[in-house]
């Protein structure tokens, strides 16, 4: 008669302890887990910001070939020489805008390039720490910079130059 009520126990299924046990476990798991989440996407996007400035800068230099060696002195000339064609904003899924100089946190949505002519980086941008390039003067160079997310908030996250 014993054995038969402990088999009926043991088929109940959990007990409230266990249960509670299981939500807490969960829990922990999820608060690790969601931010890590989080910085893996912002990660992903600003990889097809970089992607993005990196096919700029290519078709600049390409089209820079094209026309004797003369680098676009704006962004429209940029635009006429069509370097900007099907590059897409991984935040809005849009065309890129192209911005004349700098991006800039503050006005700039995140996956915007920026376009500045006739100068260089004076030494190398790293995302996250400096707060904008340092550029120098430079006949026939040209700095593009990328607007992404570092910690969820908007900053540049590349900056390259045609060197």
């Amino acid at each position: 008669m014993r054995k038969i009520s402990n088999i009926r126990r043991s088929e109940a299924g959990l007990t409230l302890v266990e249960l509670m046990v299981v939500v807490v476990i969960i829990g922990i798991l999820a608060t690790i887990a969601i931010p890590n989440l989080m910085e893996a996407q912002d990660k992903a996007k600003n990889a097809n910001v970089i992607a993005a400035a990196n096919a700029l800068t290519s078709n600049i230099q390409i089209a820079a070939v094209d026309t004797g060696g003369i680098i676009p002195e704006s962004t429209y000339e940029v635009e006429q020489v069509g370097a900007i064609k099907k590059l897409l904003n991984p935040f809005t899924k849009q065309s890129i805008e192209l911005v004349e100089g700098i991006v800039d946190p503050d006005q700039d949505m995140p996956g915007t390039l920026g376009y500045e002519p006739n100068v260089s980086l004076a030494k190398p941008f790293r995302a996250g720490i400096d707060k904008e390039p340092e550029l120098q003067p430079m006949v026939g160079g040209f700095v593009v910079t990328g607007l992404g997310v570092v910690k969820g908030e908007p900053a540049i996250v590349v900056a390259l130059d045609n060197g």
